[in-house]
């Protein structure tokens, strides 16, 4: 496989390996390229010089003395022929280079990038786990992309899905792997946004990551919908209501609401006597809510619902507030406990929590 170096040569312009032209034993001739910022034109993303070289005896190459154009008389002039493969090689790496700065932009200090030509594959492979990482770490955008054309392959090839079936190991692996990516990609989202109060990005970000609503039941889900509406309109076509998850479950069909809030709502409100906290307004009008919600499911007639959806009693779930760090002494957590766990038919989860059972899957597959 061939590695492109770049090195940068200020914010907007980076210096790129020389692309071998035409080459003899002695002398050369290469297109030493560079990456750039083009304000005026940003489709013009690489310029250069074509250079003739000539190996020196300590076997490297020195650049030929060059005389400048200013130098020409009336009527003379340089040519430079090039064949039409050398053409195809030059149209071809800067056709690379021009791709590499629309995804990477102009890499500062020195890198490195592996190009992988379409009958490389069997050479990617051979690499050990180091430079293997080492490849996909400098290329992460193309590496996601590639794995999921690979997924996508795998889904829609009915020969290599039977061949999966037939061997027993790659099939588990192949589960584990986009399993243990799901659950850091969650991770990740909680390690960076644990404080984000905007109730919108936890609704858009679990609908991307539905899954996580299924490890909080007992028993397995389906998510039908987000942003579901389940009736209270008026005359006047106000006053409906939009649950954020509605789900069902498979084996009995009985739905469940899921209310999602944001980690930073308050638990409790301020100690009311004897070291007792009461719920926060908060958390008490989010009860309200989705039990109105509830309600407004079951009553609306004019509610459309498939037949393996039954709305007899739906359970709801709320999604608020975290215990750390407010829950910081027995008291508190003690009063928290003993409200949610006296609710019939609501039950309340944080964000921590819904997040530390994520944290102890992923330890499953380490």
């Amino acid at each position: 496989m061939k590695k492109i170096e770049v090195e940068s040569t200020s914010s907007h312009s980076a210096k790129c390996s020389d692309i071998v032209i035409r080459q003899t034993d002695q002398v050369r001739l290469v297109f030493r390229p560079e990456i750039v910022d083009n304000q005026s034109n940003p489709e013009a993303r690489v310029k250069g010089t074509f250079i003739y070289q000539k190996k020196a005896k300590a076997d490297s190459w020195l650049k030929l003395d060059t005389v400048p154009l200013s130098s020409l008389k009336k009527g003379s002039g340089y040519q430079l022929s090039l064949h039409s493969d050398e053409v195809l090689t030059l149209r071809r790496e800067l056709y690379d280079l021009a791709r590499l700065h629309r995804k990477q932009g102009i890499p500062q200090g020195h890198a490195e990038f592996v190009k992988v030509q379409s009958d490389s594959l069997a050479t990617l492979l051979e690499l050990n786990q180091a430079d293997l990482d080492d490849f996909l770490s400098a290329n992460k955008s193309d590496a996601f992309k590639v794995f999921g054309r690979v997924l996508r392959w795998l889904s829609e090839s009915p020969e290599i899905a039977s061949q999966l079936a037939i061997d027993e190991t790659e099939l588990p692996t192949l589960n584990a792997i986009v399993s243990r990516a799901n659950l850091r990609a969650v991770l990740k989202l909680w390690s960076e946004n644990s404080c984000n109060p905007d109730e919108e990005f936890w609704q858009r970000e679990l609908s991307k990551h539905t899954f996580v609503l299924g490890l909080l039941f007992a028993y397995p889900i389906v998510v039908i919908q987000g942003k579901a509406f389940v009736g209270g309109k008026s005359y006047d076509n106000k006053h409906g209501s939009l649950v954020d998850f509605i789900a069902r479950v498979p084996g009995t069909g009985n739905a469940i609401l899921i209310e999602i809030k944001n980690p930073t709502t308050s638990l409790l409100g301020a100690k009311y006597r004897n070291d007792v906290f009461p719920p926060s307004v908060d958390l008490v009008g989010a009860i309200s809510q989705v039990i109105h919600y509830r309600e407004s499911l079951s009553n609306d007639p004019n509610i459309r619902h498939g037949a393996d959806l039954s709305l007899l009693e739906p359970r709801c779930l709320i999604i608020i507030g975290s215990r750390e760090p407010e829950l910081k002494d027995d008291f508190r957590a003690r009063s928290f406990e003993r409200f949610r766990e006296r609710l019939i038919g609501v039950t309340i989860i944080t964000f921590d929590e819904v997040f530390e059972r994520i944290k102890n899957l992923d330890t499953l597959f380490q």
